[in-house]
């Protein structure tokens, strides 16, 4: 992850057009898993996202606190990707 390069609305759309699953990195060093795109959600603005669990629990998540979006495919020993 480059420090310079904060997570913008765009990253976030261009993980889930990706179709491939993925982490959302918070300050805190909490992750947040996305393994569909029908764990996310984007506020109409873009400075919310909502991801669900599998319990559909839901955690609101400020873009501004986001330091990244990594690979899922990583923890599972195929090809990461962090941005």
């Amino acid at each position: 992850m480059n420090l310079f390069s904060p997570v913008t609305r765009n990253t976030i759309v261009s993980a889930i057009e990706s179709g491939k699953p993925f982490s959302l990195l918070m300050a805190d060093g909490k992750s947040y898993p996305v393994p569909h795109s029908d764990y996310i959600s984007l506020s109409p603005k873009g400075t919310y996202v909502t991801v669900y669990d599998d319990d559909e629990h839901f955690f609101v998540l400020p873009l501004l606190t986001m330091t990244g979006v990594s690979s899922m495919l990583e923890a599972n020993g195929g090809d990461a990707e962090s941005k």
